[in-house]
Parts: structure tokens; sequence; C-alpha cells
């Protein structure tokens, strides 16, 4: 819990100074290159991980390979996320700026869970529905988790609508254990 908030911190901070100099999309594309690159290989997070290797010779190869590539306010900001340690959250920091990102184009990153696939028709009702609620565009995400018996379960921003079969078991087991019987 507390490397996703210092993921957010930072993702934060990068996002700030991207609206300030009016490079957020310039920035965001370079940011999900960057994942990609550090996600398909860990050569450069396990030399930056190398306690042996002095913060200077850290320095210099990130410069190497990213001066010239990407906007000099995120190699700046890659410098510093190195000089204080925190390049293990990378992927957290890529992954909640490109929240920050969506959010502030106007969408909504959705997350619905369902015990069977759900229909392309019903995938658009729901779309529609969540837009509706949230006042913004909807990203959809599907996945299928068979646990929850059925209903749906929906990941909205930062709020949950639980309307599974499992959740309202566990409801009504919870209220039945609560009655005292005498």
């Amino acid at each position: 819990m507390i490397g996703a908030e210092v993921a957010r911190r930072y993702a934060h901070g990068l996002f700030l100074l991207a609206v300030e100099k009016n490079i957020v999309d310039k920035v965001a594309a370079e940011m999900r290159e960057i994942d990609a690159l550090l996600s398909a290989d860990r050569a450069l997070l396990d030399f930056l991980a190398a306690p042996q290797i002095r913060d200077q010779d850290k320095f210099a190869v990130l410069r190497a390979v990213f001066s010239g590539k990407v906007a000099r306010e995120l190699e700046e900001f890659l410098l510093h996320v190195v000089s204080k340690r925190r390049y293990p959250y990378l992927h957290g920091i890529a992954e909640a700026f490109e929240a920050l990102v969506l959010e502030h184009n106007g969408f909504v990153k959705t997350k619905v869970v369902t015990a069977v696939p759900i229909s392309e028709k019903h995938k658009e009702t729901l779309i529609r529905k969540l837009e509706a609620k949230s006042g913004r565009k909807v990203m959809l995400r599907t996945e299928v988790d068979p646990s929850i018996i059925g209903g749906v379960v929906v990941f909205l921003g930062d709020q949950i609508i639980d309307s599974s079969i499992r959740h309202q078991l566990e409801v009504l087991k919870d209220q039945l254990q609560a009655v005292k019987v005498h």
C-alpha cells in the first residue's frame, strides 16, 4: 500500500509539471514507452538497484539512454526518482500518471467483473449508464470471475459498486450472525 501512495505522489508531481509546461500528452506517450521498456527488460531496473554502483554512474547511464529521446522535464524527473531511490515504483508511477492523464482528458478507467462473459450489447448499455453516472467518458475493461456467482462488481475510478451475489450472501450472513437468539 505504501508503494501505491509513493507512486501516486510522484505521478502527481510529474503531472503538475507536465500541465505547467503544457506537455501532458508528450510526457504521457514517453512515460508509456519507458514503462514498456522497463517491463520488457529488467536490466535497467537491476542496474539502478545495484548498491555497488555510484549514483553518478546511474545518472550517466540514464542520461545516455534518455537524453534527447524524452522531454527534458521527464529526464530530470527520472534522475530525481533514482536519486531518491524510488526506481522500484516506476511502473506504479507510470500507471498513476496514466490515470491522471485520462482524468485530465475526461476519461475514467472502469473495470467490470462478472461471473460469465457479457455481450457487446450489454457492454454498450453498461458504458452508457456508467458515463451518465460519472459524467465522464468510460474506458471499460471486463473481467470474468466465477467466484462472484452472479451479478456484477464495478470499479469506477476510486469507487467500487459491488452488486455480486457473493457480496449479497456475505451481507446476509453478517446480518444473520448479528441476530441474537434467546
